[in-house]
């Protein structure tokens, strides 16, 4: 997708998802205040979420919902406690203060930024559901890892020969500028960034994770979270680049988020880019209501 059509969409998006509509009598309200959920909900939230739970959320009535199929619109994955020295430790981040900290925190994406938020703020929604993984993690019903799963363990960058239609675009810009143009066609293709030694370890343990449950052998899901978490934190600094066969779209992108974090294991539940409309238009991706019809299990859903 060109850069222009990419950032063009991405600002529609965002701005369908601020506009809030009133069937009868119609009107509008543009990044309204009032939600559906409550203190009350908020608070028996706060007592049930355990690290680790993925919080999917509903907005209703808003423009953006009438162009995605299912319930939920959002997905968020719980931290729990995030201080500034985790930021420096995990993510690499040297002024941590530009970022939010605190015990209840959850992690998600909004288009291509991501946010820290406490769990009482992202509670802002219409209807919620927190969906948890098992304590003992085992293989149902003999699924395999996807090939593509496989293919990140054995090298977690992108290949060489891969070209996206933005690097096809700036590449036919550059053809058009003469002289200069011919210079750089000339010079030898740039190697790719080897991966560091923290990215191949992590990496190496998400490996291990899926063929431990590939393999039939439980495994418990207080030590994975220990991966999951350090993934996440790293994605506030260095953002993943591969392709892992989902269709790239502004609204979806807090659930391709998600899946890059709980990759190891999300394979196992059901979780896994399926075909749907988006937009007008049949796309293969991961929605919010995926996490919530796998087979998690489900700890408090609000009425919808």
């Amino acid at each position: 997708m060109q850069t222009g059509k990419k950032d063009f969409m991405g600002k529609f998006w965002t701005v369908l998802s601020n506009i809030k509509v009133s069937k009868w009598p119609f009107f509008m309200f543009y990044r309204p205040h009032s939600f559906t959920l409550k203190g009350n909900h908020t608070r028996e939230i706060m007592k049930l979420v355990k690290p680790g739970d993925i919080l999917v959320r509903s907005f209703n009535n808003y423009l953006n919902g009438y162009f995605m199929e299912g319930t939920f619109k959002h997905v968020g994955f719980y931290l729990s406690e995030v201080s500034e020295q985790h930021l420096k430790q995990f993510a690499q981040i040297q002024n941590p203060t530009e970022y939010n900290t605190g015990r209840q925190m959850v992690i998600y994406t909004i288009g291509d930024k991501i946010f820290l938020e406490d769990l009482i703020d992202f509670c802002r929604c219409d209807g919620l559901a927190i969906m948890r993984f098992p304590r003992q993690l085992k293989s149902l019903a003999r699924r395999e890892i996807p090939e593509i799963l496989q293919a990140y363990f054995e090298n977690p960058i992108k290949p060489v020969d891969e070209v996206t239609d933005e690097e096809s675009e700036k590449n036919n810009s550059k053809k058009k500028k003469g002289k200069k143009a011919k210079e750089e066609k000339d010079e030898p293709p740039k190697e790719p960034v080897k991966p560091d030694a923290t990215t191949l370890a992590i990496v190496k343990a998400e490996k291990d994770i899926a063929q431990h449950i590939a393999n039939g052998k439980g495994v418990e899901f207080e030590k994975i979270f220990k991966i999951l978490y350090r993934i996440a934190l790293r994605q506030l600094s260095t953002p993943y680049d591969y392709d892992f066969g989902i269709d790239q779209f502004p609204g979806l992108t807090s659930t391709e988020f998600v899946y890059f974090i709980t990759k190891s294991i999300c394979w196992n539940y059901g979780i896994e880019a399926e075909s749907s409309r988006i937009f007008l238009k049949k796309r293969l991706v991961i929605t919010p209501d995926m996490f919530v019809d796998g087979d998690l299990e489900e700890v408090w859903k609000s009425d919808i």
